[in-house]
């Protein structure tokens, strides 16, 4: 069919077209307007020219296919929609009688879906294409970090020893909260690359024009998106999370990483340039998912084993790769150039080994590095199926590369030997290993306190270990690890419950012991609130061989042990428990077999939902200052890993700008943090927009660890922060906790009954033994997802307006405020968050979710007391900032919203609509569910958040 025609098409891919209705105008200017989908103009919100251009040719070309697939009528309902704006949902089925198909209702909510995934593509693009306009002046990238530390006195010496101290872990975490399949995620890269090619020059091995061809293939690749569906058939399995998080593994983040060493070593070259630096691996990622069992039934130990087992064969799949490669590459013959002696004779042991085919043997007997990586293919597939002759650590691997390495730069090709793919290939093995990524284990301590419960009664030592005081639980604690024998009798079985946190930790001991120590490497204990908690943990690592006692009766470990600060409470009190944690002699022991290193968590989301924004920003910054001086008080070095989610209610915002913010001398160059949902599919779907998210955080870890920041803000405005802490904390608890009649508000004034249903994770969205009716048992990604659906985004910014309002009622308290916001990057980056997340709240469509809350006197209470608060604080960060608009200084972000607020509008109308008539509807046709399910997932696409 030509475009042309395309129009005039009534195909559907409902069982029957959609029946024509009188909406004559509409459909006649629907064809005037080139087939576009909703014709908006980028340019008047501001929009780039370039980022304009690619929204209109999203717009056309999905407005054509739906123009093809489902008919004009279709497109007019789209348009109507738009137009109409905030319609009244009880009126949408009367006013829009076709959306009484459940079949039609959803496919109008997957049209808007598709338009904000193709929206998010093109900024994606417009991101990179800025970026690579700025190249060489490019800030916050890795060479602006060197030469500024270079200007500021750093000589090579200097240099060299911040290198070493830097270590950078990105955990991707085990609920993904993404709510598209691999299948999509697939479809909308293709169409980023054809995106990328519109325009482009032909290549020499395309016999068409690049740019024609690019476009004909977002025409099919957006047909194919519009048949494939979308939503899964099921819950999603912990798998396939496993298969989603290598997903990321394999496309961008093996090319990224060497790809940074490189603009490292470049960097430093150009400072330094009569300078040889050793360049350590400083990114390596770590993952939960798979690992993460808090709450989550589905991860058994059996499925713990198969993701290890997975990880560490997407590794050898990305090396296998880079060594055929190579093996195309590196054919130097001996009849023109010499090989080192150590290379032939390692080549002539692969023979002895029978790692060569002897046809190889004679084929190739005058191309060294070519037989060469021949045996190293030969041991990597062995591997795999760890076969006689594999690869048993990434350090012989590494042997192998370095002898070719080696070689080549002894024979007149160190180009060769220190860049391009064979140096490529080594910076992967030093960063990924053989296990791409250390799996964490992550557990809630009430399941420990009660495994140790049943083994210490099945032992006899004492009854009821649970009902101890906490002095008296460490006392038992510590004097059973000191004892070499196992707790548990060899005839007792324990519970399933208990045996399935048990078993685990056997897990954890085979898969060190047969793949490698890097495997699995830590062990999270959630909710930690007692040194027991850490010691219930060793206890039942000792029970399971993963720590020991050696013979002098020391405690010999294999894995770090890792206590996560959650609430507010626990927050604050986490110095003091770790300097008792620290003054326990066992515990010690277990730390010296660990290089006296103990690793922290914070948890963001949890302390955000139990305090509000403000309070648990302040709670995170003050605990993080207090650990360090707990560090320097007992010598053990504290590695903090931030618990950060995807909305700045969950500690998300600008990664880079966190680290700068940490507290002065704080920071010794280690950081962790957690990569989570949506914003793992926006920051590594593309390996440029990959790139850039790690070179700003590697920029800021090195001006961070040489101790760039301000200095002394935390004890000169202590006393200011707590007291804004306290008056936030009051009000969003007040409001959130206090009143009896906000769950009734919160369940009816978002979708989060619905949110439960959706099949984006292998984990319920409440903690066990929790039921749908309260806040204490919702976890914080379903708390955040339900008021970004709702466009309040009320954990983003509640509380605070109340407490900086009564600060800056007097002259010097906002003299205070201003200076603070101009000096400390810690406020700076607290208010300029809160900015983007009043940016994203829209005001008109929280009061479409509002008024349907029953009895109508709480919904329009609540909702003025949210608007309320909403004001206030928008008019005390303008009051503090001076600027008369939020995000004034930022209009990209502000126009980006803008530009994406009239087509939300419509799935947020229709959400309302169905939430309103659910309870009929569901007792219909099934497809209502996933019509509703379709509109959550738009809203997600639309605001680039899932909570």
């Amino acid at each position: 069919m030509l475009m042309s025609d395309a129009l005039t098409s009534c195909a559907s891919i409902t069982s029957t077209p959609l029946p024509y209705t009188p909406i004559t105008a509409v459909v006649v200017q629907c064809h005037q307007e080139m087939r576009s989908f909703l014709n908006v103009e980028p340019e008047a919100f501001n929009l780039r020219q370039s980022l304009s251009n690619d929204l209109r040719v999203f717009d056309l070309a999905l407005g054509t296919v739906l123009g093809e697939q489902q008919g004009p009528e279709f497109l007019a309902i789209a348009r109507r929609l738009l137009t109409d704006g905030a319609v009244d949902s009880m009126q949408v089925f009367t006013l829009y009688p076709e959306l009484r198909n459940p079949q039609v209702f959803r496919s109008l909510a997957r049209a808007f879906t598709l338009h904000f995934q193709l929206a998010n593509i093109a900024e994606q693009k417009e991101i990179v294409r800025v970026n690579r306009e700025r190249r060489s002046e490019r800030s916050e990238s890795i060479r602006d970090a060197i030469l500024k530390l270079k200007d500021s006195g750093y000589d090579a010496d200097s240099m060299q020893n911040l290198l070493s101290r830097i270590e950078i872990t990105p955990t991707l975490t085990a609920h993904p909260t993404e709510a598209k399949r691999k299948a999509v995620l697939d479809k909308l890269r293709n169409l980023a690359k054809c995106l990328t090619e519109i325009g482009s020059e032909p290549t020499l091995d395309d016999p068409l024009e690049t740019a024609g061809r690019a476009e004909e293939s977002i025409y099919r690749t957006i047909t194919t998106l519009w048949q494939t569906d979308e939503m899964r058939s099921v819950q999603l399995s912990v798998d396939e999370e496993v298969r989603n998080a290598l997903y990321f593994f394999e496309s961008t983040i093996a090319e990224v990483v060497p790809w940074l060493h490189d603009d490292l070593l470049k960097a430093l070259n150009e400072a330094y340039p009569n300078e040889d630096f050793v360049l350590p691996a400083f990114i390596k990622y770590r993952s939960w998912v798979g690992g993460d069992r808090d709450g989550n039934p589905n991860v058994t130990p059996d499925v713990t084993w198969r993701t290890v087992l997975a990880h560490k064969n997407q590794a050898i799949e990305i090396y296998l790769r880079k060594v055929v490669s190579l093996r195309q590459e590196l054919t130097q013959s001996l009849k023109l150039v010499d090989a080192s002696e150590p290379l032939l004779e390692r080549t002539e042991s692969f023979k002895i080994q029978k790692l060569l085919k002897s046809e190889h043997q004679k084929r190739y007997s005058q191309e060294p590095y070519v037989l060469a990586l021949l045996a190293i293919e030969e041991r990597l597939k062995r591997t795999i199926n760890r076969d006689e002759g594999s690869y048993a650590s990434a350090a012989e691997l590494l042997a192998d590369l370095r002898e070719i390495q080696s070689s080549l730069q002894d024979n007149r090709a160190e180009r060769i030997s220190k860049s391009g793919e064979l140096a490529h290939l080594i910076r992967q093995v030093e960063a990924f290993g053989i296990h791409l990524a250390s799996l964490d284990i992550r557990q809630h301590s009430e399941r420990h306190e009660e495994v140790v419960t049943e083994m210490l009664r099945a032992a006899g030592v004492v009854e009821d270990y649970s009902s101890l005081e906490e002095r008296k639980k460490i006392d038992l604690l510590t004097r059973e690890l000191k004892n070499p024998r196992p707790i548990m009798p060899v005839t007792y079985e324990l519970s399933e419950r208990a045996r399935s946190v048990l078993e685990v930790f056997f897990v954890v001991r085979r898969a060190q012991e047969e793949l490698n120590k890097e495997s699995v490497a830590s062990y999270v204990i959630s909710m930690t609130h007692g040194v027991s908690d850490l010691l219930e943990v060793l206890l039942l690592c000792k029970e399971a061989g993963v720590t020991r006692v050696s013979p002098e009766g020391l405690i010999e470990s294999d894995i770090d042990i890792v206590p996560l600060f959650e609430t507010i409470s626990d927050l604050h009190n986490s110095a003091d428990l770790m300097l008792q944690l620290f003054e326990n002699v066992t515990y010690r022991e277990h730390l010296r077999s660990r290089n006296d290193r103990q690793e922290v968590m914070l948890g963001y989301s949890d302390s955000s939902k139990d305090g509000g924004y403000l309070a648990a920003n302040w709670a995170l910054q003050s605990t993080i200052a207090s650990l360090a001086e707990v560090s320097q008080t007992t010598q053990i070095a504290i590695d903090l890993f931030h618990g950060r989610g995807g909305t700045v209610g969950r500690g998300g915002g600008r990664a880079n700008r966190a680290i700068l913010a940490q507290p002065a001398g704080s920071f010794s160059g280690k950081i962790r943090f957690t990569e989570q949902g949506e914003v793992v599919s926006f920051r590594y779907s593309l390996a440029p927009i990959a790139h850039r998210h790690l070179e700003q955080i590697v920029n800021a870890v090195l001006l961070a660890a040489a101790g760039v920041g301000a200095r002394g803000a935390e004890e000169k405005y202590s006393r200011v922060m707590t007291e804004l802490e306290s008056e936030s904390r009051q009000k969003y608890r007040d409001l959130v906790y206090e009143d009896g009649e906000f769950w009734s508000f919160y369940s009816q004034a978002t979708p989060i009954d619905h949110i439960s249903a959706l099949p984006i994770a292998s984990r319920p969205v409440f903690r066990p033994g929790n039921a749908l009716q309260s806040i204490e048992g919702l976890r914080a990604i379903p708390w955040n997802f339900a008021w970004v659906q709702s466009r309040t985004t009320l954990v983003g910014w509640y509380g605070m307006g109340t407490a900086i309002a009564k600060l800056r009622s007097s002259p010097e308290g906002l003299a205070t405020l201003r200076e603070m916001y101009l000096e400390w990057p810690f406020f700076r980056s607290v208010i300029d968050n809160a900015q983007l997340e009043l940016t994203r709240a829209h005001i008109p469509t929280s009061q479409l979710y509002a008024k349907r809350v029953k009895p109508k006197e709480l919904g329009v209470r609540v909702q003025a007391q949210i608007e309320d608060e909403y004001r206030k604080t928008r008019d005390s960060i303008l009051a503090i900032t001076g600027e008369s608009e939020i995000l004034e200084s930022a209009k990209v972000i502000r126009n980006t919203v803008e530009f994406r607020n009239p087509a939300v509008m419509p799935l947020s109308v229709l959400q309302v609509a169905l939430m309103d008539d659910w309870t009929e509807l569901s007792e219909g046709d099934p497809a209502w569910k996933e019509a509703m399910l379709q509109t959550i997932a738009g809203i997600a696409a639309a605001m680039q958040s899932t909570g």
